[in-house]
């Protein structure tokens, strides 16, 4: 059982049918709380306080407007935001065309923004709010061909320290979880991830469990002081890459 803030109620976390976004919702539905699940599809899990919200990050602004429009329907305002949905287009620059750019910016990036935008006046007026972004590690090391990806994740990093400095005396923090690789669908697409044992000091890719746990200790009652700042865990990766 994990250590929630008692405030801690309803969750709205995108890219959440698989991976780290599922895993996090699990874990938040065992610790009680109505977790309301963005994806296109719904996973093959079902609980009372699990609710699918089907959409499309990639419309970006139009997406969130969209999002948030299906919770107001439902009378839904969530407490806390995860934001966990990821997009990547593994290609030089020259190769990336118009429609894989604005897919990996709408939904690593801006459809994020907009839901934040959208949803923070209520945590403001109830002067509660956690929100945590789930980066990766490719905002500061990127491998080659991940340029819009790794552009998206920097902005969304960047935009939540805004996000902590405007609101932390509303009692809403603010912050990311920088994954290196993660043992996902996702992950296994890349092909960074090939030979990991030669380049990740501890030699293993991270469990989706790990990963999930990293974004639930900002959800826990022991980070209240902190905020604005960005976890790293990559198994000592971004210590072995120079």
């Amino acid at each position: 059982m994990i250590d929630l803030h008692d405030k801690v109620k309803q969750v709205l976390i995108t890219g959440a049918s698989r991976g780290i976004g599922l895993q996090a919702a699990l874990s938040l539905l065992h610790a009680g709380c109505r977790v309301y699940c963005v994806s296109r599809s719904p996973s093959n899990h079902a609980h009372d306080n699990l609710h699918h919200i089907p959409a499309d990050l990639a419309s970006g602004v139009d997406s969130g407007a969209e999002i948030c429009a299906l919770l107001e329907e439902r009378g839904v305002f969530p407490d806390t935001l995860i934001l966990c949905a990821g997009a990547i287009t593994e290609a030089l620059i020259p190769k990336q065309d118009p429609p894989s750019i604005m897919n990996q910016l709408n939904v690593n990036f801006v459809a994020h923004v907009e839901l934040v935008r959208r949803l923070i006046p209520h945590m403001m007026r109830h002067r509660f709010g956690r929100i945590v972004g789930v980066s990766s590690t490719a905002a500061r090391q990127p491998a080659p061909g991940q340029s819009l990806y790794a552009a998206s994740k920097a902005g969304l990093e960047a935009f939540l320290r805004c996000c902590a400095m405007e609101f932390a005396r509303k009692g809403i923090t603010c912050n990311s979880v920088a994954p290196g690789y993660v043992a996902t669908e996702f992950s296994a697409r890349l092909e960074a991830t090939k030979d990991l044992s030669k380049v990740v000091p501890v030699g293993r890719m991270a469990s989706v469990q790990e990963a999930a746990d990293a974004v639930l200790f900002f959800l826990g009652r022991h980070s209240d002081y902190v905020t604005g700042t960005t976890l790293t865990m990559d198994g000592g990766l971004s210590l072995a890459v120079k």
